[in-house]
């Protein structure tokens, strides 16, 4: 008989669905930034981010827990790692795939990351079965599907090139955030969450402006760009990663990453709604392969698979 379920993990997972639900807004944003209003990908990144970073600073200094930030960002060889992947990895290619691709396809292969989660599992000592391997094999053949599904194969590409490279795009970004939770998970659980979130942000901010500076262009904001750039600071990226590095101290990363399914149902709603996208019947294909692979590959272990688990973190996995 498997292991009822701890309070904490179901806060985890509770914090993890939070944060899913508002990153779901972020493809219509970046879309609108970036395709409708022209703004620079690497700038957009880099003013949402940098915000973001500065509202969990102006948090965490109300709250006077600024001595564990600044102790984080001291600690550069822990959280420099974590800022090239999840913000400066996840930000820039998000942005960048939201200039070739819908919005509803950029977020369903950004947040099946989960199927990576899965794959990087081992680093963190969880075992991965042969169940949870042919969830990761069937969940990217349901990826490639939503990709390339739409292409007239016997011919041209019917002008949709584009949309092989934003699926490519959000394929890395998915596998930058995949990276960021497995590798932070001892962070957030040494220094907490929202302290561990802040100290990546701003490392993965100060990238994220060298790039801007370096091949970007910078410009003047009109209102509803500085709004749209305000809200995705302060809720989808303040709020939104502190909530998921929350979770990430509190459940396993393979029971997480699966939250972010709820991400690409919001986008399809708000993509259909706001921008007029539509959806073709390969996107339900895909989407339904990739959510039987993300059901596969994020099991819960069997009950000999979790006591080994449970011996291996004990005997030297993540105590710090």
């Amino acid at each position: 008989m498997s292991n009822p379920q701890l309070p904490d993990e179901r806060r985890g997972l509770l914090c993890g669905l939070l944060a899913s639900i508002l990153w779901g807004t972020v493809f219509v944003a970046a879309r609108f930034l970036i395709d409708r209003r022209g703004l620079e990908p690497f700038y957009a990144a880099a003013l949402r981010f940098s915000g973001g970073a500065a509202a969990l600073s102006l948090y965490l200094a109300a709250t006077r827990r600024g001595a564990a930030l600044r102790k984080g960002l001291r600690d550069w060889p822990r959280f420099l790692p974590l800022g090239a992947t999840g913000i400066f990895g996840l930000g820039a290619l998000v942005m960048l795939s939201a200039r070739y691709t819908d919005s509803i396809i950029s977020s369903l292969i950004v947040n099946a990351n989960a199927i990576f989660i899965a794959a990087l599992a081992p680093l963190v000592g969880e075992r991965v079965g042969f169940a949870r391997a042919a969830g990761v094999v069937l969940g990217l053949v349901g990826c490639a599907l939503v990709v390339v599904g739409d292409f007239d194969l016997t011919g041209a590409f019917r002008g949709r090139t584009a949309d092989l490279w934003g699926g490519l795009l959000a394929g890395g970004a998915a596998l930058s955030f995949a990276v960021y939770t497995v590798l932070g998970k001892s962070a957030s659980r040494k220094y907490g969450g929202i302290e561990a979130t802040a100290a990546g942000m701003v490392w993965g901010s100060v990238l994220l402006w060298a790039a801007a500076l370096l091949w970007g262009r910078p410009s003047g904001l009109d209102v509803p760009e500085a709004l749209t750039l305000a809200y995705l600071a302060v809720l989808p990226t303040a709020a939104g990663f502190a909530l998921w590095y929350l979770g990430a101290a509190l459940a396993d990363a393979g029971a997480l990453g699966p939250m972010q399914y709820v991400a690409p149902i919001v986008s399809t709603v708000l993509g259909w709604w706001l921008l007029g996208e539509k959806v073709g019947v390969a996107f339900f294909v895909g989407a339904a392969l990739v959510a039987v692979g993300l059901h596969l590959a994020t099991r819960p272990l069997e009950p000999a698979q979790d006591a080994s688990q449970a011996r291996t973190t004990g005997e030297g996995g993540d105590a710090e």
